[in-house]
């Protein structure tokens, strides 16, 4: 039977979170693991507007993860107008995005389950992924992460070859905020220059 379209969009939302939950517990305990702090929260009604569905630090470095059910639903982000908007924009941010602002998504390894997690810019800003033309994708940079597991992801973080310091992350979310996008935001106002949980 055919579920109808909201209902179907809830079943879906809900599994992104159970992924994020779970990939916050397992890194959580690979940091734990590794003898570090492990501060994790998800941005909650605030992943419209930064891209991104939980925070991630060490207390040194911090990031933004956007996570998929699966590897393909990255297509969907070409929907969502203010991604296409960031893609335009990166120019000059280009680095600290890649840093910091990654994509996620749930995989099956044998009998279990892993979460690859990738720059955002080197996935999504791509004439296949966000459709636009290359001409109009501004994201270019060196830094390019790609993490299999959420050990390499942890030790990644540990070694601050994931994340930027709390100044460059303060300043790029500052940048984020300021894309504004009527279309995104369901007519909601918000003057707020800040992510709350920071």
């Amino acid at each position: 039977t055919m579920l109808p379209v909201d209902r179907e969009h809830r079943m879906k939302l809900n599994h992104e979170t159970s992924n994020v939950a779970a990939f916050s517990r397992n890194l959580e305990r690979e940091l734990e693991n590794l003898g570090h702090s492990a501060y994790i929260a998800p941005t909650d009604h605030q992943d419209v507007r930064l891209g991104a569905d939980v925070l991630a630090s060490d207390g040194r470095n911090f990031s933004l993860i956007e996570f998929k059910d699966e590897k393909r639903d990255a297509a969907s982000e070409a929907r969502k107008p203010r991604r296409k908007t960031l893609c335009r924009r990166l120019d000059g941010w280009s680095d600290i995005h890649a840093s910091c602002h990654l994509i996620g998504w749930r995989s099956r390894q044998g009998s279990s389950i892993e979460f690859p997690v990738r720059s955002y810019g080197t996935y999504v800003c791509t004439p296949a992924i966000i459709q636009l033309p290359q001409a109009d994708i501004t994201f270019s940079s060196t830094v390019s992460i790609q993490c299999e597991t959420v050990q390499e992801f942890a030790q990644a973080m540990v070694s601050q070859k994931v994340g930027v310091d709390f100044q460059d992350f303060r300043d790029y979310v500052r940048w984020l905020l300021s894309l504004d996008d009527d279309t995104d935001d369901k007519g909601e106002n918000d003057d707020a220059n800040d992510v709350e949980l920071l």
